[in-house]
C-alpha cells in the first residue's frame, strides 16, 4: 500500500454502488448518503458518522 494513502472499509455503503460500474468516476449528482454495513445506520460500530472520508483504516472498526 502507498504510504499517505487510505483505503475504504469494505462495509462502507452508497446507493451509486448499486447502479455505477466499479471504479467509475463519482457522481457529480451523487445523494452522497453513506452507511455502515454492519449497523445499517449512518453510522459505524464506534458511533462515528460513516463517509467516504470518513471510513477508513484510522477507525477501529475498518475492516479491509
Amino acid at each position: 500500500m502507498t504510504p499517505g494513502y487510505l483505503t475504504q472499509c469494505k462495509c462502507l455503503r452508497c446507493k451509486e454502488m448499486y447502479y455505477q460500474p466499479l471504479g467509475a468516476e463519482e457522481d457529480m449528482y451523487s445523494g452522497g448518503a453513506y452507511w455502515c454495513n454492519k449497523t445499517h445506520e449512518g453510522f459505524g460500530p464506534d458511533g462515528q458518522p460513516a463517509g467516504r472520508q470518513e471510513c477508513d483504516e484510522t477507525r477501529d472498526c475498518y475492516q479491509r
